[in-house]
C-alpha cells in the first residue's frame, strides 16, 4: 500500500509539472496580445457608458434642479427617481441579452444598442424633468444591455489565458467612465441659474461613446466571436478570425474546442436542470455586490461630502479625487486577479470593505468636525478593497460560471438591488446605519466565499462547468472535459 502511495505521489507530481510547462505553452498561443487588448477596450466603450451615468448625476443634481424648474419640497423625490431611472432601466436590459446571445451577432447586438442610445440621448435636450427621467431609464436600459453583452463577448474572443486580464479591463473601464463624469462635474456653478447650458453638455457627452463604438467595430474589428461562429453554422468564418487571434499551428486545436464547447451547450443546460448551484452563487454574489453599498457611494458621493459641510468647490474636488482613486486601484486590481485566487482576492477584499465601511459609521456616529477629511480617506480604502475584490471579481467569477441566461438573470438581480439602495439613500438623513448594514453584507461575502464559492482561476470552462456538478461521472461517459492545458489530451464530440 504504502508502494501504491509513493507512485500515486509521483503521478500526481508529474502531472503536476507536465500541466505547468504546458499551461507556458499555451500562454504563448495567441499572436498578438496587444490586438486582443484593442478588440476588448472598443468593445468596453460601452462600459465607459455604464460608469458615466452611473456617477454623473452626483455633481450634476443641483443644476438639473435649477434648469428644469423644479421646486426645493421635489428636490428628495426628483434626486431619488434621477438616480433610481438607470439601475431601473438597467433591470430591462440586463435581462434582454439572455435571449439574444443564443441567437444573435455579438457584434451587431452592440452596435444596435449604441444607435438606440445615441438617438435617446438627444431627449435630455428637452426642457421638461419628466423627460428628462424617460432618457435616465433608457439610459439604464443600454446599460443593462452592454454589462451582459460586453463580458459574454470579451469570454468568447479571450484566449484562456488572458481571461483574468480582459475581465479586469471591465472593471477599469467602469471607473474610467465614473472619472470622466466627475471631471465634467467641475466646471458647474455653485449658483446655476436657468440659462446654464452646461447641463446639456454634460447629458450628452455619453454619445462619444455611442457614436465612436460602432465605427471602430464596423472599421477594425468587424468579425463576430468564435462561439457565435460555431453555433450559427458559420465554421469557415471562425476559422478566418481564429487565425487573426492564435499561431497557425493552435488554430485547429481551438476551433475543435469552440465546437466542443459548443456542443456542449445541450448537455451543460441538461446538467442545470439538475444542480442550480451555479446559478445560485452566481445571483447571490450579485446581491452582495450592490448591497456592499457600492453604487449609493459613487451616485450619492457629492451629496455624501455635502452632508458633511464641506464647501462647493471642495465637495467637487474630493469627488474627483476619490473617484480618481478608485481609477487608479482598477488598474492595480489586474496584478492581484493574475497573481491569486478569485477566492482569495474575494475573501481579503471584502473583509476590508467591511472593516472600512464599518469605521466610515463610526467616524459619521462621531461626528466630529475636525475629523471630517478621515471620510474621505475611509472612502478612498474602501473604493481600493471594493475595487480588487467585490467589484471585477465578481463580475469576471458571475461571467465564468454561468451560461449567458443565467448570467442575465443574475445581471438583472444585481440591478434590483441596486434601484432598492438608491431609491432609499435621499431618505435617510441619518448615513451610519445604511454603512453598517453595508459592512455587515461584506462580512457575509467573506463567509460566503469560504463555505460555498469554489475557485476558477487557471480552469477551462468545462472544467469550471463540473466544479458545481455533483453528477460529474455521469457526464463524463457524454463528455470528456477540456484541459486547456494539455493539447493531446483533448477528447471531441462525434
Amino acid at each position: 500500500m504504502e508502494k501504491d502511495f509513493k507512485q500515486e505521489q509521483a503521478q500526481s507530481k508529474s502531472t503536476d509539472n507536465s500541466m505547468q510547462s504546458a499551461q507556458e505553452q499555451n500562454q504563448q498561443q495567441y499572436l498578438s496580445f496587444w490586438h486582443i487588448l484593442s478588440n476588448v477596450l472598443v468593445s468596453n466603450l460601452g462600459i465607459l457608458y455604464f460608469g458615466y451615468q452611473i456617477s454623473v448625476m452626483s455633481l450634476a443634481q443641483n443644476t438639473v434642479f435649477v434648469v428644469y424648474s423644479l421646486k426645493e419640497s421635489q428636490y428628495n423625490f426628483y434626486s431619488s427617481l434621477l438616480s433610481a431611472a438607470i439601475p431601473f432601466g438597467a433591470i430591462f436590459g440586463a435581462i434582454i441579452p439572455g435571449s439574444l446571445l443564443l441567437h444573435s451577432s455579438r457584434k451587431n447586438s452592440m452596435i444596435f444598442s449604441d444607435i438606440i442610445a445615441t438617438i435617446f440621448a438627444f431627449l435630455s435636450l428637452y426642457d421638461d424633468i419628466n423627460v428628462l427621467l424617460l432618457t435616465r431609464f433608457l439610459a439604464g436600459f443600454i446599460l443593462g444591455l452592454n454589462s451582459s453583452l460586453v463580458l459574454k463577448y470579451t469570454n468568447e474572443i479571450t484566449p484562456i489565458s488572458l481571461t483574468g486580464i480582459m475581465g479586469i479591463v471591465y472593471s477599469i473601464a467602469i471607473t474610467f467612465g465614473i472619472l470622466i463624469a466627475s471631471i465634467n462635474g467641475q466646471f458647474f456653478s455653485e449658483n446655476p441659474n436657468k440659462e446654464d447650458k452646461y447641463i446639456y453638455f454634460v447629458l450628452l457627452f455619453p454619445i462619444v461613446f455611442t457614436i465612436s463604438r460602432p465605427i471602430l467595430l464596423l472599421v477594425f474589428f468587424n468579425h463576430d466571436t468564435p462561439f457565435y461562429y460555431i453555433v450559427s453554422n458559420q465554421s469557415e468564418k471562425c476559422r478566418e478570425f481564429l487565425m487573426q487571434i492564435y499561431k497557425p499551428q493552435y488554430v485547429d486545436q481551438i476551433l475543435q474546442e469552440v465546437q466542443q464547447e459548443a456542443a456542449k451547450q445541450g448537455i451543460q443546460e441538461k446538467a442545470q436542470t439538475q444542480n442550480s448551484k451555479p446559478f445560485f452563487v452566481g445571483c447571490v454574489l450579485q446581491i452582495i455586490q450592490q448591497f456592499s453599498g457600492i453604487n449609493a457611494v459613487l451616485m450619492y458621493l457629492g451629496q455624501i461630502f455635502q452632508k458633511e459641510h464641506f464647501s462647493f468647490r471642495m465637495t467637487n474636488l474630493l469627488t474627483l479625487a476619490s473617484n480618481f482613486i478608485f481609477l487608479i486601484s482598477a488598474f492595480l486590481s489586474y496584478f492581484f486577479v493574475e497573481k491569486y485566487s478569485r477566492r482569495g482576492i474575494l475573501m481579503s477584499g471584502s473583509t476590508l470593505s467591511g472593516i472600512f465601511l464599518l469605521s466610515l459609521a463610526i467616524l459619521y456616529i462621531i461626528d466630529n468636525q475636525q475629523l471630517q477629511f478621515l471620510q474621505f480617506i475611509l472612502i478612498s480604502c474602501y473604493y481600493v478593497a471594493f475595487n480588487f475584490s467585490l467589484g471585477p471579481v465578481i463580475w469576471l467569477y458571475c461571467s465564468e460560471i454561468l451560461q449567458s441566461k443565467e448570467f442575465s438573470i443574475a445581471t438583472s438581480i444585481n440591478w434590483i438591488c441596486a434601484t432598492i439602495v438608491v431609491v432609499s439613500i435621499p431618505y435617510f438623513d441619518k448615513l451610519w446605519p445604511l454603512f453598517i448594514f453595508f459592512s455587515l453584507v461584506c462580512f457575509f461575502c467573506t463567509i460566503f466565499t469560504l463555505l460555498i464559492v469554489k475557485e476558477t482561476k487557471d480552469k477551462s470552462k468545462i472544467e469550471i462547468i463540473n466544479l458545481y456538478n455533483p453528477h460529474q461521472s455521469d457526464l463524463q461517459g457524454e463528455y470528456q472535459s477540456i484541459n486547456k492545458n494539455t493539447p493531446d489530451s483533448v477528447s471531441y464530440v462525434d
